[in-house]
């Protein structure tokens, strides 16, 4: 062996050891910032946010420490094991979801001596319940994308029989891939906030114009007194509550034109790179000038905001 590749082989190997060492000492910085919540000071909304873009690891890096962070607070074994040496980054976040308190000697001796693939499939057997695969979503192209997760016989029994009704409606077989389209597209159209909002505002413009044109009915009678006894109540009005003492609830046809006003996404707009969260799950209404400070329900004083950035924006306003 030439002295060149003896070289290179010693440089690769003390390389190796000073990035593992680094590893380790990350760790110990993010788990000191997590309990700290550092992260919020530097104006991010989590650990996982601060990682990425404040520090530039890479999304799988930043998950891999984050996850062995959060599981560490209740199994405080895997991070010593991790610290310690005996654990690579890369298994500790593997067995990280299956960790608890009476089953983390085990499989934390599991992982320091079995490959990665045996190592999945040992858990499979042990953790049945909890899924081995990890899901994963992928773009294929401009027009695909690749979805790859686990699914308990019964979800995947279900989703069978939908996708026999869908054939059935269509007149033709129907794949999987256009079965979950038209379940999803069900479900939005019942569920999501974005479509009742739109709904809102068709029955409102509806319920508005049957009242112009029942007004000029009204105003064509003789008798005072008919127009008198006619209930016209306001477009909108919402259901009577027993109001609170600290807040008055945010009506629901105010609700409805926050919705529709910010496409039902978190309206946090990163300082440094000006892009917007695009989180369109766990939002809140946000009443920009504080109900304390005497802000209103007016269209104009709310917005909405992910549940970790509306966390950021009460820590900023308190700091």
């Amino acid at each position: 062996m030439s002295n060149l590749i003896c070289s290179l082989h010693d440089q690769a190997l003390e390389l190796s050891k000073q990035y593992l060492a680094c590893e380790k000492e990350l760790l110990e910085i993010l788990v000191k910032i997590e309990a700290k919540r550092v992260y919020l000071e530097q104006g991010y909304a989590t650990l996982t946010e601060y990682s990425q873009k404040a520090l530039g690891l890479s999304r799988d890096v930043s998950w891999n420490l984050v996850t062995i962070v959060h599981k560490s607070k209740a199994v405080p074994e895997l991070k010593q094991a991790v610290q310690r040496g005996v654990l690579p980054l890369s298994k500790a976040r593997q067995i990280a979801p299956h960790l608890t308190k009476e089953n983390s000697q085990k499989f934390i001796k599991l992982a320091q001596t079995m490959p990665r693939e045996k190592l999945q499939e040992a858990l499979a057997r042990e953790c049945p319940k909890v899924p081995s695969v990890e899901e994963r979503a992928r773009v294929i192209n401009a027009t695909q994308a690749e979805l790859s997760l686990c699914l308990p016989k019964e979800v995947m029994e279900k989703i069978r029989r939908a996708q026999d009704r869908v054939s059935e409606s269509q007149k033709k077989w129907v794949g999987l891939a256009e079965t979950l389209e038209q379940v999803v597209e069900f479900y939005l159209q019942h569920k999501d906030p974005k479509e009742r909002a739109k709904r809102h505002e068709v029955r409102k413009s509806k319920a508005a114009v049957k009242t112009i044109q029942a007004r000029r009915t009204v105003r064509e009678f003789d008798g005072a007194a008919i127009s008198h006894e006619l209930d016209f109540r306001p477009i909108n009005k919402p259901i009577a509550k027993i109001p609170s003492k600290n807040r008055v609830p945010i009506p629901a046809g105010i609700r409805h034109e926050v919705i529709i006003k910010n496409a039902h996404q978190c309206t946090y707009q990163d300082p440094k790179t000006k892009l917007r969260c695009e989180k369109g799950r766990f939002l809140h209404f946000h009443h920009k000038l504080p109900v304390a400070k005497g802000g209103t329900n007016a269209l104009e004083n709310l917005t909405l905001l992910c549940s970790a950035h509306h966390r950021l924006e009460h820590y900023q306003g308190s700091a």
